[in-house]
């Protein structure tokens, strides 16, 4: 069997990220036998990925490598670009059109003075909410001490006060005149500056990563954009959103662009959070649990074999696998595998037990001869009643033929005589 250097290098990053060659195997379509001939082969090659992991501030005991950071199909991905007042003035009718923008970020400004921000970010954020373009929005930093970072984060929330977005903010960090030593600081002010209600991002390029403490930032945010333009990009490095080119073309925009693919359903993410501008959502699901689906065998597979590479529970439940409880950061690469996997993800909710039915209250025996005694008294009551009736009817006849004499008639033709004298 000819396997590509590409997935051999896959099933390096499986192992390191601490699958065994029998959960490798599941996933891959291979033999144990196989996997562990190829891992015995490259064992040079998982030793190196180790180390760069260890580099980037992975600590496989407290958290687990992803498997796979970035998976190039254009199926999955989501498409968007980033602008600024470079891009000049856009038709954004035109942008919404083209079918491979599908969000926006961006950029609310630079630098630590309110004069500093972008001249064209109200616009764009307006004609982005008129055409239902998802947006989010970044700020580029040239601080250089941890206190001018905090000022940059805070004019930030404040450019972004009384807004939505429905994808990340981030804090683009790239420039090269800020120190190495105080990258990392910078970013943490600057994050801690901006409040707890935004969905925080870190964006750069691969090459800076390694001058920063990767791990220390992903404590202070929620998620992280990588630029790599490189026909094989870094897959090592965990992020959400990739700047795969800075030299896009987007119908109702003059001259190039930067392009990126986002891999997390960030819309969703947000709302549930409550962050952006979004009141948080009424959710009374057991968030840490998840259901995956529908799923096919081989993908039921995949998803068991990354739970169980986490320690998580999980059990089949019809054309779905349940996942959890987990962690926010077990669940986050649950949800990425999903979806790399076109699956559908959402909370679950264990079905509500049954409630018990009343039980009946015992109908009391008959009692027939109570029923009988009940019977013949009915029929004495009937007796009388026709008794009464025939005296009745025996006085109206008798009344009846009074009425009929000649004498009674003389009778009360004097009486009425005598009435209407009396009335006179």
């Amino acid at each position: 069997m000819q396997i590509s250097d590409k997935r051999i290098r896959e099933i390096c990053k499986s192992f390191v990220s601490g699958m065994n060659a029998e959960q490798i195997a599941a996933v891959e379509g291979l033999n144990d036998a196989t996997v562990e001939l190829l891992l015995a082969d490259h064992a040079k090659e998982c030793c190196e990925i180790r180390e760069y992991l260890d580099r980037m501030g992975w600590t496989l005991e407290a958290e687990p490598a992803p498997v796979l950071l970035v998976r190039s199909s254009p199926a999955l991905a989501v498409h968007g670009i980033d602008v600024s007042k470079h891009q000049g003035t856009i038709n954004w009718d035109a942008v919404a059109a083209d079918p491979s923008v599908q969000f926006a970020i961006l950029r609310a400004g630079y630098g630590r003075y309110e004069s500093q921000k972008d001249p064209t970010f109200e616009r764009n954020y307006a004609e982005c909410k008129r055409l239902g373009i998802p947006v989010g929005a970044y700020w580029y930093s040239y601080a250089t001490t941890p206190a001018d970072a905090a000022t940059e984060g805070r004019l930030f929330a404040k450019v972004l006060a009384g807004k939505q977005f429905e994808y990340p903010v981030y804090f683009d960090q790239e420039d090269g005149s800020i120190p190495a030593a105080q990258r990392t600081a910078c970013a943490l002010a600057f994050f801690d500056a901006m409040g707890a209600e935004w969905y925080k991002g870190y964006y750069s390029y691969t090459s800076w990563m390694p001058s920063v403490d990767l791990a220390a930032i992903r404590q202070h945010c929620d998620t992280v954009w990588l630029a790599d333009y490189r026909a094989n990009p870094d897959q090592t490095i965990q992020r959400d959103m990739h700047q795969y080119t800075s030299s896009g073309t987007v119908a109702g925009i003059g001259g190039r662009v930067d392009c990126n693919r986002a891999y997390v359903d960030f819309p969703a993410l947000i709302r549930a959070a409550g962050k952006n501008g979004f009141e948080k959502e009424d959710n009374t699901m057991y968030s840490d649990t998840l259901k995956i689906g529908p799923v096919s065998g081989g993908d039921r597979k995949t998803m068991a074999a990354l739970a169980e590479s986490l320690n998580l529970p999980h059990f089949d439940a019809g054309d779905y696998i349940i996942v959890g409880p987990a962690s926010e950061g077990d669940r986050k690469q649950i949800v990425a595998k999903a979806q790399s996997l076109g699956l559908g993800v959402e909370n679950y909710l264990p079905p509500e037990p049954e409630e018990p039915e009343e039980p009946e209250e015992p109908k009391p025996e008959l009692d027939l001869t109570e029923v009988l005694e009940a019977v013949a008294a009915l029929d004495k009551m009937l007796d009388d009643m026709d008794g009464k009736l025939d005296r009745v009817l025996e006085k109206l006849e008798l009344v009846q033929q009074a009425l009929e004499d000649p004498a009674a008639q003389q009778v009360l033709d004097k009486l009425e005589k005598a009435g209407a004298a009396l009335a006179e």
